[in-house]
This record gives structure tokens, C-alpha cells and sequence, in this order.
């Protein structure tokens, strides 16, 4: 039997924004901390650096895999897609997936607005 693949992320977009500016913080933290301590490296540090590259990385990929394990999603039903889909989304451009499971932007039609 064939089977389909499914939406792979599980972030909305206002999710994401949040992951990166997390990402932003939580890498500036230590740099500033240190530099203006003059204070050596330390333990949370590394802890900082390392928890910026998990949010990094779900926010760009738009996928967290404890999301997956529990079975949520941050996003509506029908919006979970690629980064630019769900900006277009947020446009107000309402593009439509061709099927079920392919939500990125090339992969969607625009319908034409009313009256048009």
C-alpha cells in the first residue's frame, strides 16, 4: 500500500517568530554577559549556546520533534506549511494547497477574489 506524506512542520508562524527571537536572545545572553563581566566561560553558557541551536534550528525548519512525540501543533488546521506559505497565509493571500498534504508555496493555488 502507497502511502501519502504528510505536513511534516507543526509550528505556526507566530511560533517561529518566537523561536527566533528566543534563538537571538539566548545566543546574545553569554557574548554580552562575558564581555562585559570580563568574567570567564561558564557552565550555563554552553547550556544558553545549546538550547539557541534546538530553537534555531525548529523555528527554520518548522518542526519540533517534541511537539511530534506528544502530537501537537502550534498551528491552525490547514496552516502548518513551509515558511513561505504561512507568510503568505498571514498576508491574506489564502493560498490553497493542490492536495492535502503538499502545503508550500509552489505547491498552492491563489483563487481569484470575488467580482474579479
Amino acid at each position: 500500500m502507497k502511502s501519502r506524506l504528510g505536513v511534516i512542520q507543526n509550528l505556526s508562524l507566530l511560533d517561529r517568530i518566537l523561536r527566533g527571537v528566543l534563538t537571538a536572545v539566548l545566543l546574545a545572553t553569554p557574548v554580552v554577559y562575558i564581555a562585559t563581566n570580563n568574567a570567564p566561560y561558564q557552565l550555563w553558557n554552553g547550556i544558553f549556546w545549546l538550547l539557541s541551536v534546538y530553537f534555531g534550528l525548529t523555528a527554520l525548519l518548522g518542526w519540533d520533534p517534541l511537539y511530534h512525540l506528544v502530537g501537537a501543533k502550534s498551528c491552525k488546521t490547514g496552516a502548518c506549511g513551509t515558511l513561505p506559505y504561512q507568510v503568505d497565509a498571514a498576508m491574506g493571500h489564502h493560498p490553497e494547497p493542490k492536495s492535502g498534504f503538499d502545503h508550500s508555496l509552489g505547491g498552492s493555488r491563489h483563487p481569484n477574489p470575488k467580482g474579479r
